[in-house]
C-alpha cells in the first residue's frame, strides 16, 4: 500500500469558502472512515486467524514455542482492537461523514443565488456541529479506556 501525502488547498481563498470547508472535512472524514474499517477488518481477521491457529497448534501437538508464538499474535490483535478502536473510529467517522455529505448536497441544490449568509451559517454550523459530535465522542472513548476507579 502507497502511503500518500494530502494536500488541502486554503480553503479560505475560495470564492465559496464554507463549502470549500465542508469539502476539505468531507475528504477527511472519507479518508479516516476507509483507513478505520480497513484497519478494523484487518484486526477481526488477524484475530480471528491467530486464536483459530493457536487452538490448531496445541492440538497438533506443534512445538510450544509455535503455540507461543501465535498466542502472542492473537493478544497483539486484541490489544490493537482494545486500544485503537477502529470499528468505533468507523462508525463515527462514517456517521460524520454522512451528516455532511447531506449537509454539503442540500446547500449544493440550492440556486448559486440563493447561497446567502444564512445558507452558509447553516453549512458553517453543521460542520461546527459534526466537528464537535466527533470529539465529544473521542473524548467518551478515551474516558472509558482510561478510568482507572471501575477498573
Amino acid at each position: 500500500m502507497r502511503r500518500r501525502t494530502v494536500t488541502d488547498g486554503d480553503w479560505a481563498a475560495d470564492p465559496d469558502p464554507v463549502l470549500a470547508l465542508a469539502r476539505q472535512d468531507l475528504a477527511f472524514y472519507g479518508r479516516t472512515r476507509d483507513r478505520s474499517r480497513r484497519t478494523h477488518y484487518a484486526t477481526e481477521l488477524g484475530g480471528l486467524a491467530t486464536t483459530s491457529s493457536t487452538v490448531v497448534a496445541a492440538g497438533l501437538h506443534a512445538p510450544a514455542w509455535l503455540t507461543a508464538l501465535i498466542a502472542g499474535g492473537a493478544v497483539f490483535f486484541t490489544g490493537m482492537r482494545q486500544l485503537f478502536s477502529p470499528a468505533a473510529r468507523w462508525v463515527v467517522t462514517g456517521q460524520s461523514h454522512e451528516t455532511l455529505r447531506r449537509a454539503v448536497d442540500r446547500y449544493r441544490l440550492l440556486p448559486p443565488a440563493e447561497r446567502d449568509a444564512a445558507a452558509r451559517a447553516t453549512l458553517q454550523a453543521t460542520i461546527e456541529e459534526v466537528g464537535n459530535n466527533e470529539l465529544r465522542e473521542w473524548s467518551d472513548t478515551q474516558g472509558q479506556r482510561t478510568d482507572p476507579q471501575n477498573a
